[in-house]
Order: structure tokens, then sequence, then C-alpha cells
């Protein structure tokens, strides 16, 4: 018997001295560094759309969807509690939905909200300060309130966190919706990170989990624990991109089997946590700011959004190339490149964009390539979204 429990206290130290161990981020050079280079992102057209003087354009949601097999574009200005919505093909054709504020269809505060344009009739706004997905009409009416999180049950439920670079989705009369953690946790392996609605019965079904990294450091400010998710309704496959971890995760929504696939930058290499103790955040004195962590956060690499382009069979993951902590006094604002990916997640290129050009915060699809925001452009004429669009085409060698 004391043998035993000599065997036993050696056992126990040595997983004591494992978790002990600094948790090391991971990277490899294939499918990073090392890929069959065969696709390159190539500008095909530059689309722009006309602002009335009753409109401006800031906005946190924005995208293309197809009705009636014509492509419109929409974003919502929630301070003017307005969508807009253009004819994607011809801009000068616009609609608005005015919401109201307060009274029976009041919608309230719509600022961090965002929308998904099913029909001109039925339009879901998720509202981020209630928690709830709000289904309105064209006049502006509630048609039905989804509640999808409570904010103040203790159970501390995942918040919904849809934007333009992770939208809401729809598969076989579901919303699918990306979602982030309310508050900090110090173990998010049973943590979701989506969930689905239904819009007849109205139930609520969580469909992906955070990885375990999430629960070996703590990685810093919020966005750090904000997915991207893409949908590919021929496998029936949800495809969530961490913007701390280098392997996507994939999430069959019929089998419920769940893989990974590595995918890194050529431009960064393994992404470190801002501190080892995942607990790290039980430490803050609440209402505090740490210019330190928002530091580390804005001059760390990470990934953001991942589309399926479903015309291409092809994928785009894209990872933000953040400037170094020297530089951030001179510009915050981050450089990206967009990864190419095929249906087996083999990286098939990358291409860098310059954020002085472009906006990481604002790139879509349509049904003729990825669509990027010019910001140079809107700053020399407001009265005007600039969108450019790029699609894949094979690199030929000379």
């Amino acid at each position: 018997m004391k043998s035993f429990r000599v065997f036993c206290l050696i056992i126990g130290v040595i997983f004591a001295c494992a978790d002990d161990k600094p948790f090391e981020p991971y990277f490899q050079k294939e499918n990073a560094w090392e890929c069959n280079k065969s696709r390159d992102l190539i500008s095909r057209e530059v689309l722009e759309f006309p602002l009335d003087s009753s409109l401006r354009f800031s906005t946190n949601s924005l995208g293309v969807t197809s009705i009636r097999g014509r492509e419109y574009l929409s974003f919502l200005d929630a301070d003017l509690m307005t969508l807009v919505i253009f004819d994607y093909k011809d801009p000068d054709k616009l609609r608005k939905v005015q919401f109201e504020y307060e009274g029976p269809n009041g919608v309230g505060n719509l600022s961090n909200s965002a929308h998904y344009l099913h029909t001109f009739d039925s339009i879901y706004l998720f509202h981020h300060w209630s928690g709830a997905l709000l289904h309105m009409t064209d006049s502006g009416k509630v048609a039905n309130r989804y509640p999808l999180t409570d904010y103040s049950d203790p159970a501390n439920f995942p918040m919904p966190f849809p934007s333009t670079t992770s939208p809401i989705l729809y598969s076989q009369g579901k919303l699918l919706i990306p979602c982030t953690t309310t508050l900090y946790q110090s173990d998010y392996r049973n943590y979701p990170s989506s969930l689905s609605v239904d819009l007849t019965t109205n139930k609520v079904q969580f469909l992906s989990l955070f990885p375990e990294l999430y629960s070996k450091a703590h990685w810093g400010p919020k966005f750090k624990y904000e997915p991207g998710m893409a949908y590919n309704p021929a496998t029936e496959e949800l495809v969530l991109s961490y913007p701390v971890d280098p392997f996507l995760q994939i999430v069959n929504l019929r089998t419920k089997e769940v893989s990974q696939h590595f995918v890194g930058s050529e431009y960064f290499e393994a992404i470190p946590p801002f501190k080892q103790d995942p607990s790290h955040y039980l430490k803050r004195v609440k209402g505090t700011i740490y210019p330190e962590e928002d530091d580390h956060g804005l001059s760390t690499s990470d990934y953001r959004g991942i589309y399926y382009d479903q015309n291409q069979n092809l994928f785009y993951r894209v990872a933000l190339i953040r400037p170094s902590l020297e530089k951030l006094s001179v510009s915050r604002a981050p450089d990206f490149s967009i990864i190419v990916l095929n249906e087996r997640f083999e990286k098939l290129g990358e291409r860098l964009f310059s954020s002085k050009v472009y906006d990481p915060s604002k790139i879509f699809l349509s049904s003729t390539g990825i669509n990027l925001f010019r910001r140079d452009m809107y700053n020399e004429n407001e009265n005007k979204i600039a969108i450019e669009v790029f699609g894949p085409a094979e690199i030929r060698d000379n």
C-alpha cells in the first residue's frame, strides 16, 4: 500500500509539472509559408453607390443578399435608425427602411447591432443591448421578437455578436449567428461560440464551442474572442475562424462531427497570448483601463473573418497584419491579407492589402467575388460608397 501511495504521489507531481508548463502557441510552415500557390485575387471592378443628402455611411453591418435571383447591397446605420438597400447592379435604385426608437414598434438603441436582409418585407435585426433578434417589416414594424440570450442570467450565456466581417447567415429556415463571451472565463472548453435560431419554432441551439487554447492563456481585449463564421450548404459544415487560433474549426451540423485544419499566414508566425494565466482577468479592477493589454491586442496580429464563395467553391480567410508596438503611436489601423483556400482547406494563395486604401472591417461576399470597401475613395467623396470587387484567378507560369 505504501509503494502505491508513493507511485500516486510521483504521478501527481508529474501531472502538476505538466500543468505548470507555459503555454506555447502552435505554428507550422506547411499551409502557411509553404503552399501550392495557384490562386491570386484580381480586381474585377469598382462599384459606386450614391448617397443622397439624408444619408451617410456609418455602419457595423454591411452585406449583399440575393432576393428572387437579384442581388442587393444593404447597410444598417444605427445612429439614423435606417436600413439602406441598393440594387447591387443598379445602384441608383434605392430603398430605405426607417425604424422607430420608442413606441410599440420601437427598437431602442441600435449601436453595435447587426442585420440580415431576408426579403424586403422580412428583415432581421440582432439588438445588441437586449440580446433579442427582431423580425421587422419594410414599414419598420416589429413582426416578432426572439430572445437569444439573457445578460442578467448568472449562467453567463454567450453573447451573439454578428457584424460585417462575421455576418448573420441563413440555412434551412434557421439563422446562424456567431457568439462571443459576455464575461471573461477561466475555462472555455464548454463555452458556445455560435448558435442557430429556428424562425418557425423560436428554438435556440448552440452549434460550436471555443477551442481549448482559449483555456490555456489570457488573450487580451475582447476582440480576440470574436470568431468569424462561414457556412457551406453543400456539406452542411459550419467553419469558424478564431482570432488567436491558426486552426479553422469545422462543425458538421448534420453529423455533429468536429474537425480542424491548420491555415496560417505568411506574414506572421504563432500568436502570443497577453498573459500565460487564463484567470488573469480576475486580477483586474473593474472600471480600470489597462493600456498595456490594449497595446498588446493592437500590436499582435490575428485572424478575422472567414467567407465561403459558393460559386468558386473557395474559402477566404482574413488575417490582420497589425503594426508593431513601436508603430502604434503612428497608426493603429492594421494592414490585412486574404488567404485563398480550396474546399479541403488547402492554401492556394494569399494577397496583402493596405489599410490606407481598404477597410478590413468592411469585407463581404457577392456572386461576383469578395467585396472590399474603398476607404481612400470615400475619404475623397463622402457622397458615394466605393466597393472594389476581387475574384480568384489562376497563377500561370511565365
